[in-house]
């Protein structure tokens, strides 16, 4: 944790933070971040939003079981892949492409058990990589997994992360889950050094209206949301990031992008 020290910011006021007996401080604003649980807490007062999708996310008996059952059932009907257009090999595939040339640190956004955090580590190592989550019983399973990787508990709102001080950011199958996904994105546009890429998985909104209706349906259920491409794009450029590559297997988004001015003010 002492190496990363200088690459954590203050996720409020962006100021440098020391350590203490409990945790880091802020000594800007005074604001204390403990780590009595193995890992620093960045949003101590800060719970996931409400909705069946982040209560799964959350729930100790159900993270287990996420990966082998939940996520296949939500990929098909949200992401229309019945006949598995993607499938874990190709995300993984993807992943390692894009990121190959990532320089330095490379986050791991709202990481869950890690399921693409492990890809990440194997490709680039694990000194390399940093996974961030808000829900506590996601990152128990993957600091259990992954008991040497760097893990902290924030919200992608507010990253405890220094202005231009990442590689790489990648967020696989959370953007959609994610309350203001603009916001989100201009984050991860602050946090990247010039050239440092932008990697998601998400969801495409269903051009079908008969398709769009079960989609919707399950958007309300879980509380998540698909996206157009075109505003994925004007939410990325007013982050400063410019997409550099876009796969649209099924009704799903992969793309990266690449930081190449300040975001805009609003």
């Amino acid at each position: 944790m002492l190496d990363l020290l200088e690459t954590f910011a203050c996720p409020f006021c962006h100021g440098a933070l020391t350590t203490g007996a409990d945790g880091l401080r802020c000594p800007a604003c005074a604001a204390d971040y403990p780590s009595a649980a193995g890992y620093v807490d960045f949003a101590p007062a800060i719970t996931m939003k409400p909705g069946l999708g982040p209560f799964y996310l959350q729930d100790p008996l159900h993270v287990t079981r996420y990966e082998r059952a939940t996520r296949d059932a939500f990929l098909e009907i949200m992401g229309e892949n019945w006949d598995r257009d993607l499938t874990p090999d190709r995300e993984d595939d993807y992943l390692r492409t894009a990121l190959d040339a990532a320089d330095g640190l490379v986050l791991d956004l709202a990481c869950g058990s890690g399921r693409w955090t492990r890809t990440l580590v194997e490709h680039l190592g694990g000194a390399r990589v940093v996974g961030l989550d808000l829900s506590v019983p996601m990152i128990d399973l993957i600091r259990a997994s992954l008991p040497d990787l760097c893990v902290v508990r924030g919200t992608a709102l507010r990253l405890p992360f220094a202005d231009r001080s990442l590689g790489a950011v990648n967020c696989s199958n959370a953007l959609q889950l994610l309350p203001d996904p603009r916001s989100v994105l201009r984050e991860a546009g602050r946090c990247l050094r010039p050239g440092g890429l932008f990697t998601a998985f998400t969801f495409r909104r269903a051009d079908r209206p008969a398709y769009r209706y079960f989609q919707s349906r399950h958007e309300r259920t879980f509380n998540v949301r698909a996206f157009r491409t075109t505003e994925l794009v004007t939410w990325l450029a007013s982050a400063g990031l410019e997409l550099v590559d876009l796969r649209t297997p099924a009704g799903m988004l992969l793309f990266t992008a690449r930081r190449t001015t300040e975001p805009h003010p609003d």
